[in-house]
């Protein structure tokens, strides 16, 4: 009865903003017999996004649409989906990540979702960006695509700032701490921000470490157990198997030492609760001495703040110190995290639209829009060069809430952001953007990538499909951390814990089978 009436509350908000689109929308220049075609949007935080602004008024009226969101974000989306999609209700398009789950294939089943169209020479630009080789390994049994999926990076290389861990510059300055270079080291910087009074107003008021969330608190690990860094799809090769990374008889110890900052005060007793404008402002404000964090979130943070020429002289990326191999890692996963979707409800006539909408995302025409905002309205073309018509306005994606949605829809862009451009100067600060670029060579000439093995993360079996989600094995880990048993021994009690109800035993053989009959050998 709970379900039901939840399912229920959802498909009622669902459909509330789909009329409200519906009002807003019907535009004077578009004749009576053509009218705009509604597409609803299931985007992290699209309802935040499509407000209305110049840009979305540009896009519906370049594409003849209505775009309604459909209220979802990270902590929500995975439930309101599965909510949606068993009254078969779900978006016109919706972004997840259920590439190698139950849910991925059971939609399919279910006819849930539809497959792009074989022949994609209308759309040249996304034709072109699924004949990508890396595109390849995601058809179907069928040689469809059910899953687009978003590019991250072009390059692997440049995650390593998306997981980082971050100090204040200002305090390491004035205790006249170093740089840590092992475990110690960073336990004795975290201890100094805590009882050394580092914002020197004579208070016990400031607190250690801090993230934005449980997966970005697996930061930490890259320094001890780099494995452990990515317990979202992360496998591994130990003792003549393939197994989940928590599985490793190294996870236990990698927990203790989180479990000791917490004992000592160091770690945020808040972590179960933060988020990242909670754990960022506490960074910014002067509350908290680190952060586990993405580098360009956390300059979006500072200048939603207003304090975003303090951010240099504040932000000091910690650079990996030494594994116990040696080596220092670098974060680093798939060229993709999660992918596009196109509900199977969604007549012809719509797909064409919507596919009109992703081959103009993935053109130059958008990246264009992207760096200079409309034109006419906040740029002229002069030549080949794009005149600013106010050099005081914010950049595009500031200016924009759309933009946050439309910049991320088809790819997420993201390697544009370390690019030095008018734009990103806005919107990060130049000697931001160069201290990114320099930490990015260095990540690459002194730094090696964790070794996970892309066939086995997107490997779709039965049982694999079947094991519990990211977010099940990250809250064990937190109550363990926070807990009083020794994490040595609480981990591995959790573990036969998770076996007993999970089919944990038989998917680690059922994927060790698969992958010694594919040829695949850990790096």
């Amino acid at each position: 009865m709970e379900y039901r009436r939840y399912g229920a509350a959802v498909l009622a908000a669902a459909m509330c903003l789909s009329l409200t689109g519906c009002q807003r929308g019907e535009k004077a220049q578009t004749p009576p017999e053509n009218p705009p075609l509604t597409i609803s949007i299931g985007f992290w935080n699209a309802q935040d996004a499509l407000i209305g602004d110049d840009v979305q008024q540009y896009v519906e009226d370049k594409f003849n649409v209505n775009l309604v969101p459909v209220n979802m974000n990270y902590e929500n989306y995975t439930t309101i989906l599965q909510q949606l999609a068993s009254f078969n209700q779900l978006p016109d398009i919706f972004a997840s990540d259920i590439v190698g789950t139950s849910a991925y294939e059971s939609w399919i089943d279910q006819n849930r979702i539809q497959a792009l169209p074989e022949n994609l020479e209308a759309y040249p630009h996304l034709q072109e960006y699924v004949e990508q080789p890396y595109m390849q390994k995601f058809r179907y049994s069928d040689d469809k695509f059910y899953a687009l999926p978003r590019l991250t990076y072009p390059d692997e290389d440049l995650w390593a700032l998306d997981r980082c861990i971050i100090v204040r510059r200002d305090w390491m300055d004035t205790l006249g701490l170093e740089e840590p270079q092992t475990w110690d080291e960073f336990t004795n910087v975290l201890r100094a921000f805590v009882e050394d009074d580092p914002d020197g107003n004579g208070q016990n008021d400031t607190k250690g470490l801090t993230a934005v969330n449980m997966s970005l608190l697996e930061t930490v690990y890259l320094n001890e157990f780099p494995e452990l860094c990515y317990t979202e799809r992360g496998w591994m090769y130990e003792d003549e198997q393939w197994i989940p990374v928590y599985c490793s008889k190294n996870a236990k110890d990698a927990l203790q030492l989180m479990q000791n900052l917490q004992k000592e005060n160091l770690l945020d007793c808040d972590l179960a609760y933060t988020s990242r404008p909670k754990a960022a402002g506490d960074f910014i404000e002067g509350r908290t001495g680190a952060i586990c964090i993405q580098y360009t979130e956390l300059l979006d943070e500072f200048s939603e703040r207003g304090k975003l020429p303090e951010a240099h002289s504040m932000i000091q990326v910690l650079k990996p110190w030494p594994a116990q191999d040696g080596n220092r890692y670098r974060f680093t996963t798939s060229l993709h995290w999660s992918e596009s979707y196109f509900s199977a409800t969604v007549d012809e006539e719509k797909m064409d639209r919507i596919l009109q909408i992703y081959d103009w995302l993935l053109s130059p025409e958008f990246d264009i829009l992207l760096a200079h905002g409309l034109e006419g309205v906040d740029y002229i073309l002069e030549g080949d060069t794009y005149c600013a018509l106010d050099a005081s306005q914010p950049s595009p994606m500031a200016k924009y809430p759309s933009l946050t949605l439309f910049s991320t829809l088809a790819e997420w862009n993201q390697d544009k952001q370390y690019e030095l451009t008018e734009a990103n100067i806005k919107r990060f600060g130049e000697e931001n953007i160069r201290y990114a670029q320099e930490l990015l060579q260095w990540y690459k000439e002194n730094t090696i990538r964790v070794p996970y093995n892309d066939e086995i993360k997107f490997m779709s079996l039965p049982y694999k499909n079947n094991l519990v989600n990211n977010y099940v094995i990250q809250n064990k880990m937190l109550g363990i951390i926070f807990g009083e048993e020794p994490a040595v021994t609480a981990w591995p009690k959790a573990l036969e814990e998770l076996a007993e109800i999970t089919p944990l035993r038989e998917a680690i053989a059922e994927v060790t089978a698969q992958a010694e009959a594919l040829g695949l050998v850990a790096e």
